[in-house]
């Protein structure tokens, strides 16, 4: 049996590997002070205490990664915590499946979605819908066909526009009714965490019909047909995995050891990938009190793999050069230059590891990557949308044919038209 372990020379950590002891999981325990106040200080470890049992991802300051949900958030006003929350979610996600499942495959009959059994699944609400148009607006410029793609959109403002610029949209009302319309502020807030529900519901609704599942975030722009990739044959490699993930580029211990990005990642329709996501379902409450459907994904990863021999594999974030993100943005300018030069071979780019939607899209607008124009943006966007609105009839309005460049930052990789440009600064390093 293996198991992955970090491994830190600066860290005190002992590895135990006891005979005869039939476990698969790794058990944790610490030094650490029995606290119930918030102080750092009281949260410390002690060399002089005990061994005390720990929940895995608990941290050398005592911050467990992993709290659970509550039953109620306020008990004495009887107001319903995560957990109970989720139930009631669950509930009316359960009464309506068969219903929508049904609704899905007459639509996704009737457009034409789905191509080589696999379906292209994104989900976006009102706040982040600038950037679900500029994915579409850049795929077309590209020349690219994009008519195996399905929008979830969570309000009905967002069902309009994706219909607008011609792209297969459907509207879950039943259980995403109530998803709010606004952009997160911050990556983990509120906003955020509810649309990663969002994004899990989505997933299993397809597999579920049993059609494969490319998951992608709103905030990525495609180079050349990520498909090709997952649909090559002579790749006998690829095509034995279950699920295949770009890398986060993370190394936070929530995330180890796979630090898979839930924001793009390709998933085969067997029962192994459906009850997974099922799995994922159940487990909604954790993503409500995590903030981070993906923190709960890639332990559920590692448990299916470890138990029902589910393959997993994640791209390596430095020798993997098809899917770039963020993590090469900010830190990996090497990676990006070859990009930005036409010499590259990544398939698409995921603007991830970036604070807000403000910054994303000042990002892909200064590496030549944004094709939306100003007048579906914002407030202008939300005006286009009174009215009924015909399929496609927003394309040729909204779209760009060429990049529209704004330079923003000198210390961000950025297109040839931004050099020297006189930009300021956006990272305190410079």
């Amino acid at each position: 049996n293996v198991m992955m372990l970090p491994v830190s020379p600066n860290d005190a950590t002992c590895t135990v590997v006891i005979g005869n002891f039939e476990s698969y999981q790794i058990n944790k325990w610490m030094r650490l002070p029995k606290f119930e106040g918030r102080k750092i200080k009281d949260r410390l470890l002690n060399h002089s205490l005990p061994l005390i049992h720990h929940p895995r991802v608990t941290m050398s300051k005592g911050i467990d990664e992993f709290d659970l949900p509550d039953l109620y958030s306020n008990f004495k006003k009887k107001q319903k915590g995560f957990l109970l929350q989720h139930l009631d979610a669950l509930h009316t996600w359960l009464d309506n499946l068969d219903g929508i499942l049904n609704e899905l495959k007459e639509l996704l009959a009737k457009r034409g979605v789905v191509r080589n059994n696999t379906v292209i699944v994104m989900t976006v609400n009102s706040g982040q819908s600038d950037l679900l148009g500029n994915f579409i607006c850049q795929a077309r410029s590209k020349g690219f066909d994009i008519g195996n793609v399905l929008v979830f959109s969570t309000d009905e403002e967002t069902h309009k526009l994706v219909q607008g610029l011609g792209v297969a949209s459907y509207y879950d009302h039943k259980n995403l009714g109530d998803m709010p319309k606004g952009e997160a502020k911050v990556y983990g807030d509120p906003v955020f965490a509810r649309m990663m529900l969002a994004k899990v519901y989505c997933v299993l609704y397809v597999a579920l019909l049993g059609h494969d599942v490319l998951f992608s975030d709103v905030d990525v722009v495609w180079l050349k047909n990520p498909l090709d990739f997952f649909h090559d044959k002579s790749n006998t490699e690829i095509q034995k995995y279950d699920i295949l993930a770009q890398h986060d580029g993370s190394a936070q211990p929530r995330y180890n050891p796979l630090s898979a990005n839930s924001g793009f990642y390709y998933v085969r329709a067997n029962k192994k990938s459906q009850y997974l996501f099922t799995s994922l379902i159940y487990d909604g409450a954790l993503v409500r009190k995590t903030k981070s459907h993906q923190q709960v994904l890639v332990q559920l990863l590692l448990e299916h793999q470890s138990m029902f021999g589910l393959k997993v594999k994640v791209f390596d974030k430095l020798l993997t050069k098809e899917f770039p993100g963020g993590f090469h943005y900010h830190q990996d300018w090497n990676t990006m230059r070859q990009l930005l030069s036409g010499n590259s071979p990544a398939y698409i780019f995921h603007m991830s590891w970036t604070e807000n939607k403000v910054n994303k899209l000042k990002f892909l607008q200064q590496l030549g990557f944004w094709h939306l124009n100003d007048v579906c943006m914002d407030e202008q966007g939300q005006k286009l949308l009174e009215g009924d609105i015909l399929d496609g009839s927003l394309s040729e309005r909204c779209c760009s044919k060429e990049a529209i460049v704004t330079c923003h930052f000198s210390d961000k990789p950025s297109s040839e038209k931004c050099k020297d440009s006189g930009a300021p600064n956006i990272d305190n390093r410079g």
